[in-house]
């Protein structure tokens, strides 16, 4: 199907109406797209008859690399594959124990989604592929970004399966995936952005509010030992209340998990597993008992 933007004629009386109008119709194509989106993950959403349901097996493409026990246990974030953790997957193989790395229904190698792409889909899938791969609890989980989110939800749900929980940038329960509040401007720009991803992150994206609410409805986990890991990098046109939002959201991460500690990773954006991958490791390392704990 090929959308046609509206052509657009300048008014000669007005030097700026052409650009006034380009934008107009950009904005107009965005609000089209996400309409059309909207009514796509409705029909998406809506029950198979019992005669053409689909299997509630999901197939993933899976690394898994190492031995021993606990299983270290990676959740990629929005729009992300498996190769995102590959040099602190790499390291933990080598020098410490047994990791799962996968992609997620609808990414790269992996079977298309059957249901809704919330946390508790998400994680009832992961849990059937850690069966189906013969790796037992407990598990170390590291998250980033949605992952994060994703991983928060098993651990509050399963507290019982995880020995150790790594949540790397990871979003809020509360956090929109594009922050902001609505313009006129950040309207068009959201539709921009959303219009040039993946359709399961797109899905992603949809259900990531549902997602919250799961993880915020989730019992509390009780002693979980945790690590929250934040970036300290400025993204690009964040403003310092932006900023300082962010790290208020990360400490109540934090103030969720009784057994949990926060580090502010110097020199790391968003992803830290690739800017600064000697923290992830270590924290890892610490979970697993592969590293004792050093103080200071």
């Amino acid at each position: 199907m090929v959308l046609h933007r509206p052509r657009l004629s300048p008014d000669p009386r007005d030097p700026e109406s052409d650009s006034r109008g380009i934008l107009k119709g950009i904005e107009v194509f965005g609000v089209a797209v996400a309409s059309a989106l909207r009514w796509i993950l409705l029909i998406a959403a809506l029950p198979l008859a019992p005669a053409l349901a689909q299997s509630n097996v999901v197939g993933h493409r899976v690394r898994s690399e190492g031995t021993g026990r606990p299983v270290v246990v990676f959740e990629s974030g929005l729009g992300d594959t498996l190769e995102v953790w590959q040099p602190v997957q790499d390291a933990l193989a080598s020098q410490c124990g047994r990791t799962l790395a996968y992609n997620r229904a609808g990414y790269a190698g992996s079977d298309s989604p059957n249901g809704p792409r919330d946390a508790k889909t998400v994680v009832a899938e992961l849990r059937q592929e850690l069966r189906r791969q013969a790796l037992a609890p407990p598990y170390v989980l590291v998250g980033h970004s949605l992952g994060g989110l994703y991983m928060q939800y098993f651990a509050r749900q399963f507290p019982k399966e995880v020995a150790g929980l790594v949540l790397v940038d990871s979003t809020h329960w509360n956090q929109q995936l594009l922050l902001g509040a609505p313009t006129q401007k950040s309207v068009g720009r959201r539709s921009q952005v959303i219009l040039f991803m993946d359709f399961i992150a797109r899905r992603e994206l949809a259900d990531s509010a549902i997602a919250g609410e799961q993880v915020r409805m989730s019992p509390n986990p009780g002693f979980i030992p945790t690590i929250v890991l934040s970036s300290t990098g400025v993204f690009r046109g964040e403003t310092p209340a932006a900023r300082a939002q962010a790290a208020r959201l990360q400490e109540d991460i934090v103030a969720e998990f009784s057994g949990a500690r926060h580090i502010r990773v110097e020199g790391s954006g968003h992803y830290i597993q690739k800017d600064r991958p000697d923290v992830v490791i270590k924290s890892v390392r610490e979970l697993t008992g592969c590293e004792r704990k050093v103080d200071g």
